[in-house]
């Protein structure tokens, strides 16, 4: 299979955001620690009950109260989870300089791998390295670790069937390269 396409593209400091965010909330840790932070809303609900032993008689109405907090939490929990992830990724980005990151950039699809060309250098990665390509509505990561990847718009391609061919050649490439 000869391969050899090459894509142009324009990175914000958005799209490492959206590439952080959907590491986060598709990493098995992080989801486990959002399980148990949403599950400690049950301690919500032995607080009226602990006072209510104490006190020799069952408070319904802090119960209650304490009940809705519970609810609340449970519900509403991970979007604060979510945002709070969110802002600190920006924090970190903001923090410094980042310039290799934004800007013009250029994919290229070889026989041996991506090239990933921008104003700070080159870097190549060959085919055996790429352990995941996920998709969302406005990204394509292509992942070589849990937390290092490739980000690119799907804006970059023309239409979906050039997206969709982008795809299909790199999963080929891959499947074929790595066996």
């Amino acid at each position: 299979m000869e391969i050899n396409m090459e894509y142009h593209y324009t990175l914000t400091k958005d799209d490492y955001v959206a590439f952080n965010m959907h590491h986060a909330q598709h990493s098995e840790r992080v989801q486990k620690v959002l399980r148990v932070q949403r599950w400690m809303s049950l301690i919500f609900l032995l607080i009226p009950l602990l006072v209510s032993w104490v006190e020799g008689e069952f408070l319904l109405g802090m119960f209650v109260a304490f009940a809705l907090l519970a609810v609340l939490w449970f519900l509403f929990y991970p979007k604060y989870f979510y945002g709070s992830i969110k802002k600190n990724i920006v924090k970190v980005i903001n923090e410094g300089d980042n310039s290799s990151l934004t800007g013009k950039h250029t994919m290229m699809v070889a026989e041996d791998g991506l090239v990933e060309k921008s104003s700070k250098g080159e870097v190549k990665t060959p085919w055996s390295s790429i352990t995941q390509i996920r998709e969302t509505d406005e990204h394509i990561f292509i992942l070589v670790s849990a937390m290092s990847g490739y980000v690119i718009p799907t804006s970059t391609f023309a239409d979906v069937k050039a997206l969709q061919q982008f795809k299909e050649t790199l999963n080929a490439a891959r499947d074929e390269k790595t066996g």
